[in-house]
């Protein structure tokens, strides 16, 4: 059967490659770098790995399945990005990870950074995820085919495309059931300087950025391009 990307076939085709270890460097890496006190916003949550790591944290996703699981971890909301629910100057931080807002068409990235601007009190941390697109441009075609556990199969195919700045990938999951799960989805790359003109017309300062969860310097090798910024005191 073919479908949308999220839920059953999101799930159990990405679950696997995001062990513990993962999940807490990552976590430490959050909880360095946004508030110890006050209250946070997982934008993008997915089943709530993060959310089982940091305190005070609440989630959001569009993904039902996802969350039934988050549930166990936090309180969490179903919603569009571009409706929070929650009300203005709600949290002393947010963040939003793997490339969560790579999969948005661009004319929707800054509507959901005005909304998440809305939900962040004055002076607020956002910190933003997302893959170094000068890897992604370096290997125009990528691919996996292989088993990930639990007896299912999966087939992908990313192609590049530098005009548009994303991949474009195809997801196939044989599940151990005999059931097939399909889609195709994208993951846009943004660089640093279009981050910081998307957070500047958001209502936020830049601050810092890395190329992965170590604190290194991006450059033209990192994996990541991670990005915080500060919600401006007035507009």
């Amino acid at each position: 059967m073919s479908g949308a990307f999220f839920g059953e076939l999101y799930l159990r085709s990405t679950r696997p490659f995001l062990s513990d270890p993962v999940t807490e460097a990552e976590a430490r890496f959050l909880r360095t770098n946004l508030p110890t006190t006050g209250r946070l916003l997982d934008l993008g949550c997915g089943h709530g790995r993060h959310l089982a790591q940091i305190p005070g944290t609440f989630g959001v996703d569009r993904d039902a399945l996802s969350l039934v699981e988050a549930r166990a971890h936090g309180l969490v909301a179903r919603s569009d990005f571009t409706r929070i629910p929650f009300k203005t100057a709600a949290f002393e931080g947010a963040w939003c990870w793997y490339n969560s807002l790579g999969t948005f068409e661009d004319d929707q990235v800054p509507v959901v950074l005005r909304e998440v601007a809305r939900c962040l009190e004055p002076g607020a941390t956002l910190v933003i995820h997302g893959s170094n697109r000068q890897k992604a441009a370096a290997q125009p075609e990528a691919g996996y085919d292989g088993e990930i556990g639990g007896g299912d199969h999966l087939v992908e195919k990313a192609l590049f495309n530098p005009k548009k700045k994303r991949d474009e990938i195809t997801r196939r999951l044989t599940c151990q059931d005999g059931r097939v799960l399909e889609a195709s989805f994208f993951i846009r790359y943004y660089d640093l300087d279009e981050w910081r003109a998307l957070l500047a017309e958001a209502g936020f300062q830049t601050r810092w950025c890395v190329g992965g969860i170590d604190g290194a310097a991006l450059d033209d090798t990192s994996t990541d391009v991670i990005v915080g910024a500060q919600r401006r005191f007035s507009e």
